[in-house]
């Protein structure tokens, strides 16, 4: 019996002469990570259901702040301060991602008639009739120049405010309607960058460029303002999103964008011409270079357009008479003078739509980020 305690205790020794032997790291490492584990499951099943609420409280937060900023924007007019657009803006950031397509583009038209009603002056549109001092105060603003202190006082209260912002670099600008009228817009690429990262890419490249192109006037004292090289890439531009997104968005407005630069391009205007009055000889020799090198683009309605207006330029006058007989009188049964006749034949050899119509569905494209329908009176 003595003997069988001993050895019961001589093993108990050696047992935890082992253990003490074994190094305490690894003993420790292994139980923590037993431990880590367990609570890092523990914390993740608390967890998921946690995340999963919250979103979808946040998102029903967002959703009903989407369908209140519509009535929010149609609150904002010409006697609102800037800090109720500033709010929209705030309340715009936290719905838009989870607003649907159409609620993004809605939104986004909204937003725009917003703008217009708020910076809508009606003292400015009746100061600006024959007032060389409100002339002079949205002149030295266009061209950042230093407003004349004694002439801004004279404005109303209204136009003061709105100079106000341009001044405190608010998203607000002159707009120079020509002629020496003068309105207030506002940055259309500010616009746009609220809404676009939540667009489809054909919508995105569409209101982009309307933002682009539309920032200033196209017409002025009935003339273009742009560069010819300038109207040549728009209308490039717009072939290559027709053709690009054939299904995509607006491409009806994008086709008539296409004519209207088209018909600019070819037919100018009362107060810009690219040629002599007989269409013989190009104003500047860029003019010719950039018209040849468009006859080389590829499957393109430009490049025929293009061949045609120089080959027109080529013919003689008995040529041009013969190919596209001019009639001798006009319809209101006047005399047909040599202008007339040879944009009347020019007119025949390119086949390009008017950009003037009078069916009661004429499209303005050239305000805004988008095209809108405007009657005819």
């Amino acid at each position: 019996m003595q003997k069988t305690i001993l050895s019961l205790t001589i093993g108990l020794i050696f047992l935890l002469g082992v253990s003490a032997c074994q190094p305490k790291s690894d003993a420790l490492s292994e139980a923590g990570e037993a431990k880590n584990t367990e609570q890092v499951n523990k914390q993740a099943s608390l967890e998921k259901p946690t995340t999963k609420t919250n979103t979808a409280t946040d998102s029903a937060l967002d959703a009903k702040t989407c369908l209140e900023l519509s009535k929010s924007m149609g609150k904002v007019d010409n006697s609102s301060k800037i800090d109720a657009i500033y709010a929209i803006q705030k309340q715009l950031t936290a719905c838009l991602p989870t607003a649907s397509n159409a609620e993004v583009l809605n939104l986004l038209k909204d937003y725009q008639a917003m703008y217009e009603r708020f910076l809508w002056d009606d003292a400015a549109i009746n100061e600006t009739d024959f007032d060389e001092d409100y002339y002079d105060v949205m002149y030295a603003l266009e061209w950042n120049e230093k407003v004349p202190e004694e002439k801004l006082q004279k404005m109303s209260a209204r136009t003061r405010y709105l100079i106000s912002l341009i001044q405190n670099d608010a998203d607000v600008r002159v707009y120079n309607l020509g002629e020496g009228y003068y309105a207030f817009n506002h940055d259309l690429k500010a616009m746009a960058d609220i809404f676009t990262p939540y667009l489809r890419p054909d919508q995105k490249a569409f209101i982009q460029r309307m933002a682009k192109d539309n920032q200033d006037i196209f017409w002025s004292d009935a003339a273009i303002t742009t560069s010819f090289a300038e109207l040549v890439e728009r209308a490039q531009f717009w072939e290559d999103y027709i053709t690009r997104y054939p299904n995509g968005y607006a491409v009806k407005d994008a086709k008539i964008l296409l004519d209207l630069y088209r018909y600019a391009l070819f037919f100018g205007s009362d107060n810009t011409r690219w040629t002599d009055d007989d269409i013989r000889e190009f104003l500047e020799p860029d003019y010719k270079q950039t018209m040849v090198a468009l006859t080389k683009r590829p499957n393109s309605i430009l490049a025929k357009d293009a061949t045609n207006y120089l080959n027109f330029m080529a013919l003689s006058d008995s040529e041009r008479q013969e190919q596209y007989p001019a009639p001798s009188t006009t319809e209101d049964g006047y005399e047909m003078d040599k202008w007339a006749t040879t944009h009347y034949q020019l007119n025949q050899a390119m086949q390009i739509p008017p950009i003037w119509h009078t069916d009661g569905d004429n499209r303005e494209c050239l305000n805004g980020l988008f095209c809108q329908t405007e009657s005819v009176d």
